[in-house]
């Protein structure tokens, strides 16, 4: 059974719907008087560059005062026009497949907005939508979680269709949840953007990593006595069978007054290796008043990448734990790696890619392009938790060189984070809290030649309501060239069951 998203949500979007098709066959106004701005729309799609096979892009005209509305679509040399009625623009999916179906090379659709406003017609000024040749993977996993910080008596894990609307539940924690007892699931993750290597988490009532290896799914327990907690943050290997993950004691601190709410905290964490084989976990860096989260490995598997920050206790009569809740704005994170030794399981010593600590800066979230020639990262101020920094932003850096710039164009003056890339290298996918500052929602980018990226553009829904009605976040979005194969209740069946106990040892190969 397909278990959808809130029902309030499919209502405001039938009823959009109903009102654009109630206007009746739509036709362009004569003589309308020009405008010089461009049109005010909901959400931005002004000047963007999108995928060939992304579901339309839906939005609403936000011209006050005016009664009625024509918006025209039209591709190079008026070949294809798509015209459309009423304030909310919402092309059928067969109408925005028309448009942008068979590109070969990069082409501009011109949209135009029209409206009538005191008795007179009224044209603002066209913006153009980029559509790329470049396909985006057909699915986008993402966990669904209210603003309330700390609760989380309902969480879903969803996988959405970027061709069209449709939406599925992966997991639920409702399915294994009771009145007294919750559980808490998170950390998705996949090997080569397919789901017959995959996990999440499940924390609390039933815990344990859903894992699934070459399609079998199981229940493990990733906790040994010599390491800090069971796995937190994965990262499957491209190339071989292996897992990374970083092992955390994480706390919050609310602040009183702070436009950062929450901040996040790492009191430990070191990089655990996980043999799925065998069932065994080694350390791979657990250096002493050092802080190790966020791996992440090389295109070709025989490299990690990882962030790291050194913290030094400032006050000796407080506790480690203490100093770091009192001093939470010191904690700033480089970003290193270790080659790695597939025959022996062996890693090398660190390699500082980027000191960011030395800049007075923090970064998080590596991520290798697919081709292996560039790195994408969060970089903020201070701390590991850059979704409650308003000041984070995407980061990309050349390999070869080690040269690396902002993605101006692709980033806000509020929070963004948890960069990832596409299969094909080709776009680029993050969280950013720039709607209202309350709330993550996805943001892709189409990656240009020498490591930029265009203007980015928001997850598309079949309604522009959508997102001003829907209270949860987007949390940790990533790609799959495939759906999960599995139904819910089939995870929660393996959930409920005993977990197999991972072991430790000082090399997992063994």
């Amino acid at each position: 059974m397909i278990m959808k998203r809130d029902i309030f949500i499919q209502f405001a979007a039938i009823a959009s719907l109903i009102m654009a098709v109630s206007c009746g066959a739509p036709s362009l106004p004569e003589s309308p008087v020009e405008s010089k701005k461009q049109p005010l729309i909901y959400p931005d799609y002004k000047g963007v560059t999108i995928p060939c096979n992304i579901a339309p892009l839906t939005f609403e005209i936000k011209e006050k005062g005016a009664t009625s509305f024509v918006t025209r679509f039209s591709t190079p040399g008026d070949k294809k026009e798509l015209l459309l009625s009423g304030r909310d623009v919402i092309p059928s999916i067969e109408e925005w497949r028309d448009l942008t179906a068979d590109v070969h090379k990069a082409i501009k659709i011109k949209v135009e907005v029209f409206y009538e406003k005191e008795k007179k017609w009224h044209a603002d000024r066209p913006f153009y939508i980029t559509v790329s040749p470049d396909s985006i993977d057909r699915y986008l996993s993402y966990r669904l979680i209210p603003p309330s910080y700390v609760a989380y008596e309902r969480l879903e894990i969803m996988q959405r269709d970027l061709t069209s609307f449709d939406e599925e539940v992966i997991f639920s924690n409702m399915l294994l949840a009771t009145e007294q007892q919750g559980q808490c699931i998170n950390c998705h993750a996949y090997k080569n953007f397919k789901t017959d290597n995959m996990q999440f988490h499940a924390r609390q009532h039933m815990g344990g990593t859903l894992f699934v290896h070459n399609g079998e799914m199981r229940k493990i327990d990733l906790k040994t006595d010599s390491t800090v907690s069971a796995g937190v943050y994965p990262a499957f290997n491209p190339k071989y069978d292996v897992v990374a993950y970083s092992v955390n004691h994480t706390g919050q601190v609310f602040h009183t007054a702070h436009p950062d709410k929450v901040e996040v905290q790492d009191v430990e964490s070191d990089i655990i290796l996980y043999n799925p084989l065998n069932n065994k976990v080694s350390h791979i860096s657990n250096g002493k008043n050092d802080l190790e989260v966020f791996p992440w490995w090389s295109a070709d598997g025989r490299t990690l990448y990882y962030c790291s920050a050194h913290f030094e206790p400032i006050d000796t009569s407080k506790t480690y734990s203490q100093n770091e809740i009192a001093h939470y704005d010191k904690i700033k994170y480089d970003i290193l790696s270790r080659s790695w030794n597939p025959e022996t399981f062996e890693f090398g010593e660190p390699d500082t890619i980027l000191a960011c600590s030395r800049m007075g800066k923090s970064a998080t979230l590596p991520r290798v392009s697919p081709d292996g020639k560039y790195l994408l990262f969060a970089l903020g101020e201070y701390g590991c938790f850059h979704v409650w920094h308003s000041d984070a932003d995407i980061c990309m850096m050349n390999l070869e060189t080690r040269e690396w710039s902002v993605l101006r164009n692709s980033n806000s003056a509020q929070s963004e984070s948890y960069p990832s890339w596409s299969s094909n290298g080709k776009w680029i996918m993050f969280s950013s809290r720039r709607d209202d500052t309350n709330y993550t929602r996805v943001y892709m980018a189409h990656v240009e030649p020498g490591g930029r990226a265009s203007k980015a553009f928001i997850l598309p829904q079949n309604s522009p309501a959508f997102y001003p009605l829907f209270d949860k976040s987007f949390n940790r979005p990533e790609f799959t060239i495939e759906p999960v194969n599995f139904t819910p209740y089939e995870a929660a069946d393996v959930l409920a069951g005993e977990a197999i106990k991972a072991t430790y040892s000082d090399n997992c190969k063994k």
